[in-house]
């Protein structure tokens, strides 16, 4: 979810530096729990005092009755302390986080104060996402999902976001988009011209894919492009496996990959 946008002084100045335009989107971090402010100081208390009573009751049990009645409230006890300690309802730095996009770029906070900014078109983004499921009996049942984003600036500084700020089912494709916008018609106009891009372990020209190894497949045998499973999969004509199946987080710019493809493809 947003928050009111609104950026420090810092984060202000390094948008003007990088020109990133207009702040369009504010994102906090994501937060276990809605407790207002005002209840911020009683939940600390009282989740620490929770804390504490199952650490009492389990050394009481361990004492008193057995070591393996006792392990069940002290293994809820280190999760809750697991919890605690990385939460931002506990952790003002960490509350105090912003990820920021801008018209044409973003920043964000990474590690401590320390703050990252890029612009769209010279980004290289990364994107991760994990689906978790139970199959039981044949029967997949979804029970968890989690993203990262990984940018990489011109110099090599890296900025990963997680799901540590709320909504990445939001922001995570509205940075894809944005890179996507800034990218594709730079890209399309320089493969058009006769060059060749590079998507990781894919290489893109008029004359079609390469993989790693430099083998190249035409477009006329290419029949389809897909990400399946978490897959990049690209298939020759006539074959049902598929000539190549890098993981979708080793390919760059993905979406700017797939609308090029999609084009040089259908040209």
């Amino acid at each position: 979810m947003t928050v009111p946008m609104s950026s420090s002084p810092a984060v202000s100045a390094l948008a003007v530096r990088h020109r990133l335009g207009d702040l369009e989107h504010t994102f906090g971090p994501k937060s276990e729990v809605g407790v207002q402010e005002k209840y911020r100081a009683l939940f600390i208390v009282g989740s620490l005092a929770g804390i504490a009573a199952l650490l009492g009751g389990g050394v009481l049990l361990w004492v008193k009755v057995h070591w393996g009645v006792a392990m069940v409230p002290l293994w809820i006890a280190v999760v809750a302390g697991g919890l605690v300690a990385n939460s931002p309802l506990f952790r003002k730095g960490l509350a105090a986080r912003r990820l920021h996009l801008y018209e044409h770029g973003l920043v964000v906070n990474t590690t401590g104060r320390r703050l990252f900014a890029v612009r769209w078109e010279r980004t290289l983004l990364y994107q991760e996402t994990v689906q978790e499921v139970i199959n039981y009996k044949g029967t997949q049942t979804p029970t968890g999902r989690s993203h990262a984003s990984v940018l990489v600036a011109p110099g090599g500084e890296k900025a990963r976001i997680t799901d540590l700020y709320a909504g990445s089912p939001t922001w995570a494709p509205m940075i894809a988009e944005a890179v996507a916008r800034a990218q594709v018609e730079k890209v399309w106009k320089l493969v058009r011209e006769g060059g060749t891009v590079g998507f990781g372990p894919f290489k893109l020209s008029g004359a079609g894919v390469a993989n790693a190894s430099g083998e190249i497949l035409q477009w006329r045998d290419v029949s389809e492009v897909a990400v399946r499973g978490g897959m990049v999969c690209v298939w020759r004509a006539g074959q049902t496996k598929a000539w190549q199946a890098p993981q979708a987080q080793k390919v760059p710019n993905l979406l700017v990959f797939l609308t090029i493809v999609d084009n040089l493809r259908h040209q």
